[in-house]
């Protein structure tokens, strides 16, 4: 699901929109966005927010954002006190992102408009590098993840969260048949939405879907182009599956009275969150935290062919 799915193009609404989970308010001009609404922001990227909080380490620290977007995730790290430094190759994000750059906040905050590729930084120049739902993107997430780890000082730590919608299987596609189906006979789904009464046939259009908005039509990374090069630069890691499937829910809910939305949307995040404790469901969102061990080979390190040079400084 790319992360412009649940933006919606909030960069064309009233100036005194900001994307900022602490304060984010009821906008029902956002119709297909999650930013509508508190509720779908605290469940979605305040949840996603405190996926990376969580691995973060306790001390003020430089941080790379890469792939920020928004900017909502990079203020809460300046609100953590670390010195962020944000970058995004979409210039119509970052400057949304800017918006939030008065915010009071403990740590520095700056946002360039540049991408992976094409950022100037010295080698170990970051304590820290987080990326949220950006390597599926990426050109050559290879590279990417070859350019992360020689930005990160030694012992320095990766906080990567990313969507692998090559693990979406038959059980997600009938459990969000199943959902989606309950939601639109009741009236809580949006009106343009019309699932196959066939429970079957219903599946079949989830996958069918899936696989326009994933691969047709945005041709994403899957898993081995992602885990690959993660698991081969950053040896020294751990790997964590979360609940990612309900957003995709909630971009589409229709429930105009708010304590039944935060009920409903509560509940839907909180089913997908058992079934996959139970094993009854294969998860799509993958959390690795690594630190950079300079044991690794420099040659392995390296994004590039052996006895090429990089051309960047």
């Amino acid at each position: 699901m790319p992360s412009s799915t649940y933006c919606g193009a909030i960069a064309d609404i009233r100036p005194d929109f900001t994307a900022d989970v602490r304060n984010a308010g009821r906008r029902p001009e956002l119709e297909d966005s999650l930013w509508r609404s508190p509720t779908l922001v605290e469940l979605t990227y305040g949840r996603l927010w405190r996926l990376v909080a969580d691995a973060l380490p306790t001390a003020a620290v430089r941080v790379l954002d890469i792939g920020c977007g928004h900017g909502a995730l990079s203020l809460e790290l300046a609100r953590a006190g670390h010195d962020v430094t944000a970058i995004d190759p979409d210039e119509t994000a970052i400057s949304l992102a800017r918006r939030t750059a008065y915010e009071r906040r403990a740590g520095q905050l700056t946002y360039h408009t540049t991408d992976v590729e094409s950022w100037d930084a010295e080698e170990a120049s970051y304590d820290v590098v987080v990326t949220t739902r950006t390597l599926h993107h990426v050109t050559e997430p290879a590279d990417a993840i070859g350019h992360i780890r020689r930005w990160l000082r030694p012992g320095g730590q990766l906080v990567c969260v990313d969507f692998l919608h090559d693990r979406f299987d038959n059980r997600a596609a009938r459990w969000l048949a199943q959902v989606r189906g309950l939601l639109e006979a009741t009236g809580k789904y949006r009106r343009d939405s019309h699932l196959p009464a066939e429970p079957d046939a219903a599946v079949e259009r989830i996958k069918w879907e899936w696989e326009q908005e994933h691969v047709v039509e945005h041709q994403l990374n899957g898993s081995p182009q992602i885990e690959g090069p993660l698991d081969r630069l950053f040896p020294a890691h751990t790997r964590s599956w979360h609940p990612y499937l309900y957003w995709d829910l909630l971009v589409g809910l229709a429930v105009a009275d708010p304590p039944k939305e935060r009920a409903t949307a509560t509940l839907i995040a909180a089913w997908e969150e058992s079934m996959l404790a139970a094993g009854m469901l294969s998860p799509v969102l993958m959390r690795f935290v690594a630190t950079r061990d300079d044991d690794l080979r420099a040659d392995a390190a390296s994004p590039f062919p052996a006895g090429q040079a990089s051309t960047r400084r």
